[in-house]
């Protein structure tokens, strides 16, 4: 029998099994239609989401005001424009984000920028100054005068996912044309006649891989490089490639050509700031040339468009050698391809490679940024804030914070410089800076150590140190209340700074002053001025010790107090923000200001949540006025006297602290406007053998004439139930005819003295008045000779002390 054809062999196994193929065929068609509807899903999922990429949260400082009577010195103001991203110019400013300074003035075109209650719109004006001082602000196209503009808030940090992807979106309409030229005329030519993948670019990357037998050739089109930024790995694959194409194939027939380029402009890879990866344009457009990417040049363009192929090797900030060819060579493209003319070429090429003179760093006032993000994850999960995008708004002063920083540091080499015991320390001399608002509760800076990269341990925060004498103005305000039981002490109020022994529990406890000295009789006044130790001991004694803590926790000190008369001299820990806090509400006149440092926070569908100031009267306004009074003193002969040979003449109030064997120094001076507290030591709690006026003050100083020109030089207003006496200094009674000197003192009404001074009437043992004059004879003076003057004076003073002593026992009791 003879074979069957071959032909007919396969004709017939085709037939007896048609329908198994015919099946098979459409089992694969409907499968392959089932993966073109699937990943037509995934692409249009993501790609119409509104949250299309997980957002880093960004964290702003406030705005800067710039308003007539505010003196800003160039050297303050200059950096700040510089770090927000304006740039010099020599000729009047023409476009947004850009400067100059001429005769003494600043011209400057202002940013657009979206506040959290508005939506500010770019316009020039000049600054008129008067020296350092604003004189007037007014619009440069008409000259019309204007109340004040700000600058607006730096970018501070940004909170970012795993990825640490930084992006700023933008829409297509505000990237300037030479942008999108630059990267279509690098990246895909004939990205508007292809539609999705280019049958060229792909038959030569094949031919490529054949030859170099690896898949290494590229031929991508920019759709299908958004396709594998956007939607797949970097792996290099047949079959990825193949799922590249056909994803590039269904985006170019579900989108526009403008939709595609806008989102590969967002999602483009474009280099590394640090750890962070920077992408899309828009944010690469900030770091490298510091500028939004819609005010970009065309050689700015060319510059960026040249980083894509390889960012890190291409950087014009770190390889401004490879930089600067690779732009030109996209000019030339540029030109080849007609996008550009001669003319352009010529100017753009002659120009040097264009990058900015500040480079944005990831995170600065880092240990501010602590203090922000603490509170944010008391409200916010971290997932929200590494994706949502929020816009949070500080309180941060960053003229203000980068003073402190320098302070602290400029401060601290000095006193390395001047002790080889600090020098030769094991441990670095640490310190802390910290300015606030007390009307508000603002936190404007905040420096909690020398060296964030070597240690994140935030002191401003976080470490709890002794406050040593920073203590004694809450005792002194307990004593001063007008309400407790008891006469209420007052400035004039004379103390008995002698030998004390204090039974606490088993043992006695004998408080020494700094000095090592004892200054007999003392106004309350005095012992605050020159901060000493035994007569606050006293006046915690008289006003119960209790009594001081439930003040203190009052006013703000939140930490456990224990009652012992040690608490007195700060024997007890608190942080440093603590203390601060405290202490503002003095300069708020007895009001108590939580402390604030977020403004507001913008959620990326347009919601606000803004932080309320939450103000609560906590002490008398009369005792604080008085408080304040006192401690101006501390500026003018006390323990900060110091502020003033290196030339600070504000009228602020002050206390120094010193804690046993020297482990704390402090300083803490005010305004009603500002305060800034200084702490001095070493982690480890090793003595800094430097008091608080040595250590701190000098910190303190030259910080605060860095900044105090933008702070409003205002006193306080002295409240209606406070009055002015004149008293006797020595007695601290009315003074009367017979004193030898008088002096005006204040007083909270009704703890004025009534009773005029008994220690130099005409009838008393130690003065006596001839008949019609006014001078005062001393007939023992007068029929002596010089040791017998002495001798007598002598006797004369230990009179007066002890009829002085006899009076407060009379007044306040054996305390004293």
């Amino acid at each position: 029998m003879a074979k069957a054809p071959k032909r007919s062999r396969v004709k017939d196994f085709l037939w007896r099994h048609s329908a198994g193929i015919a099946f098979t065929v459409m089992l694969f068609f409907v499968a392959f239609i089932g993966f073109v509807g699937y990943t037509y899903a995934v692409i249009t999922r993501k790609f119409d989401s509104s949250r299309r990429w997980d957002l880093p949260s960004r964290v702003y400082s406030d705005a800067t005001p710039l308003l007539p009577g505010i003196n800003y010195p160039r050297s303050l103001l200059e950096p700040k424009l510089n770090h927000v991203g304006y740039h010099e110019v020599t000729a009047c400013p023409s476009t947004p984000g850009e400067y100059r300074f001429t005769g003494g003035d600043l011209e400057i075109y202002l940013q657009n920028f979206v506040y959290p209650d508005m939506e500010f719109h770019a316009i020039p004006v000049i600054v008129d100054f008067d020296g350092a001082a604003i004189r007037s602000v007014r619009r440069l196209t008409d000259g019309v005068t204007l109340r004040g503009v700000r600058i607006e808030p730096e970018l501070i940090t940004s909170i970012y996912n795993n990825e640490m992807e930084d992006r700023l979106p933008v829409s297509l309409k505000a990237v300037p044309k030479v942008v999108s030229d630059a990267v279509i005329a690098t990246e895909d030519r004939g990205f508007y006649s292809h539609e999705g993948i280019s049958i060229r670019g792909i038959l030569r990357a094949v031919w490529t891989d054949v030859r170099d037998k690896a898949l290494t050739a590229g031929g991508s089109t920019l759709t299908q490089q958004l396709v594998k930024n956007l939607y797949l790995n970097p792996e290099r694959t047949f079959t990825r490639k193949g799922i590249e194409a056909l994803m590039a194939l269904l985006i170019e027939a579900r989108y526009s050509k403008e939709d595609i380029l806008e989102a590969y402009l967002n999602e483009i890879y474009l280099g590394q700031n640090g750890s962070v990866q920077i992408i899309g344009v828009e944010q690469a457009s900030q770091v490298y040339f510091g500028k939004h990417v819609t005010y970009l040049r065309l050689d700015e363009a060319a510059t960026l468009a040249g980083m894509i192929r390889s960012p890190n090797v291409l950087s014009p900030i770190k390889y401004p050698e490879r930089a600067k060819p690779r732009r030109d060579t996209v000019l030339k493209l540029m030109l080849d391809q007609k996008r550009i003319t001669e003319e352009e070429y010529e100017t753009a090429v002659a120009l040097p490679l264009s990058v900015t003179k500040f480079p944005r760093t990831s995170r600065s006032a880092p240990f501010f940024v602590d203090f922000v993000l603490k509170q944010l994850r008391e409200t916010y999960p971290e997932t929200q804030l590494k994706s949502d995008g929020l816009r949070i708004f500080t309180t941060l002063d960053t003229i203000m914070q980068r003073s402190a920083e320098l302070a602290l540091d400029s401060g601290i080499a000095s006193l390395n410089k001047q002790s080889k015991m600090i020098r030769n320390s094991p441990s670095p001399l640490e310190g802390v800076v910290l300015t606030i608002q007390p009307g508000t509760g603002y936190v404007k800076a905040l420096v909690g150590g020398r060296n964030y990269s070597k240690t994140q341990f935030n002191r401003a925060i976080q470490a709890r140190r002794q406050p040593g004498s920073l203590f004694k103005p809450f005792v002194y305000a307990t004593a001063m209340d007008p309400a407790r039981l008891g006469q209420a002490f007052t400035a004039a109020t004379v103390l008995d700074d002698s030998p004390i022994s204090v039974q606490a529990g088993k043992t006695v406890w004998r408080p020494q002053n700094y000095d090592n000295r004892f200054h007999g009789l003392v106004t309350v006044r005095a012992s605050l001025a020159h901060s000493y130790n035994i007569p606050a001991v006293r006046a915690a004694i008289n006003a119960g010790v209790p009594n001081v803590i439930r003040t203190a926790t009052d006013i703000g000190v939140n930490s456990k107090l224990e009652p012992y008369p040690s608490i007195s001299l700060g024997s007890f820990e608190v942080t440093p923000l603590e203390i601060a806090f405290a202490y503002s509400v003095f300069a708020n006149l007895g009001v108590k200001a939580e402390p604030i440092s977020i403004l507001a926070i913008a959620k990326r569908e347009g919601k606000l949540e803004s932080r309320e100031v939450k103000m609560k009267r906590v002490a008398p306004a009369s005792v604080s006025y008085v408080m304040n009074d006192m401690l101006k003193d501390v500026f003018i002969y006390g323990t900060a006297a110091k502020a003033r040979s290196l030339g600070f003449r504000r009228d602020f109030a002050g206390k120094t602290g010193t804690t046993s064997n020297y482990r704390d120094a402090w300083f803490i001076g005010y305004s009603p406007r500002i305060l800034t507290l200084v702490w001095i030591g070493f982690d480890d709690g090793r003595s800094t053998r430097m008091a608080g006026g040595d250590a701190c003050v000098p910190i303190w100083t030259s910080h605060m004439n860095r900044i105090s020109g933008l702070i409003p030089d205002v006193d306080w207003k002295r409240p209606d139930d406070v009055i002015s006496r004149e008293i006797d200094p020595e007695s601290g009674m009315l003074a009367g005819p017979w004193c030898p000197e008088s002096r005006g003192e204040i007083f909270v009404a009704g703890t004025e003295p009534t009773a005029v001074c008994p220690l130099h009437a005409g009838g008393g043992d130690t003065t006596l008045f001839a008949g019609d004059g006014d001078e005062p004879r001393d007939p023992v003076a007068e029929n002596s000779q010089p040791e017998e003057r002495r001798g007598e004076q002598q006797r004369r003073e230990k009179a007066r002390e002890s009829g002085i002593r006899k009076l407060l026992r009379s007044i306040f009791g054996g305390g004293n």
